[in-house]
């Protein structure tokens, strides 16, 4: 005999006849079938209201549902995704923010992303590292590494990039031929002559940078010396300490993934300059609470003590250019007057000339950064200058910022 398949309406029916069919009280069925008691008189209201059709299975979906994302929103999501298939839900979110949409937690876009087969399910992924450390302010620790490119001829040239720990802003990123301690010097420098001097540099062991691990002093390190910027490397094999800035080359490499492969080093650095504008300034970043590393980096002003506040004299390195800055607020470098604003005169100020630019320190306090206008022996008093002087096409005096390249 040719089985007989039930569909679940009727296997429920035959639970609701059984008590007629066998004698046995409706407790008894239900111990037989399996189910409550509640459960069987539900079944025998909807059998009375609907007949057959009432026992069909139905949708245990909320007929209202106050917390489902909107339908527009959802559509929003699903475009930009398809517009960018990189983007994952954190980043999604971050850009349905700052477009100033109500957006929903990251798990309900991750889960609207797999509802419309936008992403594919993923295993769970380790516990991510609870010990983190951030600098509390920009310009308190730079990193500094290098990364191989291969262009498209097959020549193999490195990068040398520079990021501030605080902000995670792109300092410098400068093509060089080879990861040497000149082409170190010359991104460290480069970002220097742009935004100060750091307190501390950080860098892995490699010997462009160090030679703590045979014994010797590099260029590299010993200029730092002479500028009293401290110098921290990571233990040996151990990249985590770096990992802002392995983090920032993996963001680096899938950007250049999506854009022609340069064929030469000025083709490169192009492309760098680029990149460099794109991550400070566009680029929302999630280590930072989806700020731009832009937003974040601001190196404040320096703070003017009040006249009546005691001021503890800031003690610099024995090899250190130090100046007094007189009654009127000005000092001499170098045969011209630099002004620095009265507030700071009779104090003590540290001169470091690097690139071209002249900066004056007061203890770890950047109070001016200048190039030196030789048709002129008074260098003016513009009171605070963050970044050095530029000129721009009509030829007047700009203003260089975090955003110039």
């Amino acid at each position: 005999m040719a089985l007989r398949v039930m569909s679940m309406a009727e296997m429920r029916l035959e639970v609701l006849l059984e008590a007629a069919r066998s004698g046995e009280t409706v407790s008894e069925v239900c111990r037989r079938f399996g189910i409550s008691r509640k459960t069987y008189y539900v079944y025998l209201g909807r059998y009375q209201a609907e007949g057959v059709e009432g026992l069909e299975p139905r949708s245990r979906v909320p007929l209202h549902q106050p917390g489902r994302m909107p339908g527009d929103v959802e559509l929003e999501i699903c475009r930009l995704r398809k517009d960018h298939p990189k983007w994952g839900a954190r980043r999604i979110r971050a850009e349905l923010t700052r477009a100033g949409v109500a957006a929903p937690a990251v798990s309900s876009i991750h889960q609207a992303l797999v509802r419309n087969y936008l992403v594919a399910l993923q295993p769970k992924r380790p516990r991510k590292a609870d010990r983190r450390f951030e600098r509390e302010a920009a310009n308190d620790l730079w990193q500094i590494d290098a990364t191989r490119f291969v262009l498209a001829g097959g020549d193999a040239v490195w990068v040398m990039d520079m990021v501030d720990d605080h902000a995670r802003f792109l300092l410098a990123a400068r093509v060089a031929e080879s990861p040497s301690g000149e082409a170190a010097w010359a991104c460290f420098e480069w970002a220097v002559v742009r935004y100060g001097l750091p307190k501390e540099v950080l860098s892995d062991n490699g010997t462009c940078f160090t030679g703590r691990l045979k014994g010797v002093e590099v260029v590299f390190e010993r200029r730092l010396r002479l500028l009293g910027v401290k110098m921290l490397n990571s233990r040996p094999y151990h990249p985590q300490t770096l990992g802002k800035l392995e983090r920032y080359h993996r963001t680096f490499k899938e950007w250049m993934g999506d854009v022609p492969v340069p064929a030469t080093m000025a083709e490169l650095q192009d492309q760098l300059d680029r990149f460099r504008d794109h991550y400070n300034v566009e680029r929302p970043h999630q280590g930072i609470a989806d700020d731009t590393p832009a937003e974040r980096y601001d190196v404040a002003a320096p703070t003017m003590p009040t006249p009546d506040a005691p001021v503890e004299e800031p003690a610099y390195p024995t090899h250190a250019i130090v100046r007094t800055v007189n009654r009127n607020g000005v000092f001499g470098f170098q045969g011209y007057a630099i002004g620095v604003g009265k507030r700071w005169g009779g104090k003590r100020v540290q001169v470091i000339e690097l690139g071209g630019i002249v900066h004056a320190y007061y203890g770890d306090r950047l109070l001016r950064s200048l190039v030196i206008d030789t048709t002129a022996q008074f260098q003016g008093r513009p009171g605070t200058v963050r970044y050095p002087q530029r000129r721009t096409r009509t030829g007047k005096p700009g203003r260089s910022g975090p955003g110039d390249a």
